[in-house]
């Protein structure tokens, strides 16, 4: 181990001065025969080692066994974190480029990547592996996870053509243009960067240029089941899902996206986007409420609002919003939330304005 943990060292510092090069290169003679097994045929760990501890041996002749020791005990541990170090950059380049963040795990967390709300996973680390005695199994989780990544590859080479993950419900922001493109949206109502997406997408005009759609998908608690990332995430999604199957006629833009609008552009009274107020000022009943006017607004009856109510909660919408998640997760397997695909590419997280034009 000494003679590949001072290659390392001597590899490093030999990038900056000269006169460790020649130490550098007889380091790595011998770590090459290490590697393959082979006895060390040279003396360099004898001639390091007596430098190291001629120190010693002036100063304190009676530490220089200790030394020794401790020297080996050094060299096994900077080649352990070393190998560690090399696997983690590995890994987490392999993640950057295949799911555009170097932890998919939390996608938000990784500082390389770009504005995002993530699909988060429920994480146990070493330690509490450790004290259930099964510390094999967060290597195993580790190893499927890299495998997981491997696997992926091809997911970040391909050419990506929305209408090949278009839900059943589908909704255009424009009626369907046949001479168009079509681009696909995987959108969180309550996710701050899907509103910044929006915002960004009707700056650059995107909507007319594209058959514009989405998919709505309300991100989970990884923690605790039943509770969603944005409390009221779920019952908005709920609502978009209905709305589209009670559309009003003779809108430009149908009622969902209308909707979908109001949440992510307007402000109220004191400047406050509405998604800012749904996400931590307003409770489900609230969120219903606000909801109700604005579909009295775009031209809903009290009738078919309460129409829309009996509908919302119904097995048929939680059908079509489980086909939501399983589009996201088992197709097009983004861990960023928004996802946008068009142009043949799978954009995640937050996409510029001059990129989307």
């Amino acid at each position: 181990m000494f003679c590949i943990a001072a290659f390392i060292v001597l590899a490093i510092i030999s990038i900056f001065s000269v006169r460790y090069r020649k130490l550098a290169k007889k380091a790595w003679d011998c770590t090459l025969h290490r590697i393959t097994f082979r006895a060390c045929d040279t003396s360099f760990k004898e001639e390091a080692k007596s430098k190291l501890l001629s120190h010693v041996a002036k100063r304190t002749p009676k530490l220089v066994k200790t030394a020794d020791v401790g020297i080996e005990v050094a060299s096994f541990a900077l080649v352990i974190l070393t190998i560690w170090s090399l696997l983690t950059a590995l890994n987490a380049g392999l993640n950057l480029f295949v799911w555009g963040t170097c932890t998919p795990s939390e996608a938000s967390a990784c500082s390389l990547t770009s504005e995002t709300c993530s699909i988060d996973k429920a994480q146990i680390s070493f330690w509490d592996y450790l004290k259930q005695g099964k510390p094999f199994d967060w290597v195993a989780n580790r190893a499927g996870e890299f495998a997981n990544t491997i696997a992926n590859i091809p997911t970040r080479l391909q050419n990506w053509d929305a209408n090949d993950y278009l839900p059943q419900n589908v909704s255009y922001y424009h009626a369907k243009d046949d001479s168009k493109p079509t681009a696909l949206e995987v959108i969180d109502p309550g996710c701050s960067v899907c509103g910044h997406l929006f915002r960004n997408i009707k700056d650059a005009s995107f909507e007319n240029k594209y058959n514009l759609t989405y998919i709505a998908y309300p991100i989970k608690n990884p923690y605790t089941a039943g509770e969603y990332k944005f409390p009221n995430s779920y019952t908005i999604a709920s609502y978009l899902e209905t709305i589209k199957l009670t559309p009003l006629d003779g809108l430009t833009t149908p009622a969902d996206w209308q909707l979908l609008e109001r949440i992510f552009t307007w402000k109220n009274t004191d400047d406050i986007y509405y998604q800012i107020l749904i996400n931590t000022l307003m409770d489900k009943p609230q969120t219903v409420d606000l909801i109700h006017t604005w579909l009295g607004d775009i031209g809903y009856s009290a009738e078919q609002i309460t129409q829309i109510d009996s509908k919302v909660s119904s097995q048929e919408i939680t059908d079509i919003i489980n086909q939501n998640y399983k589009i996201v997760e088992d197709q097009i397997k983004t861990v960023k939330i928004p996802t946008i695909i068009f142009a043949g590419q799978r954009h995640e997280g937050l996409v510029n304005i001059s990129s989307l034009k």
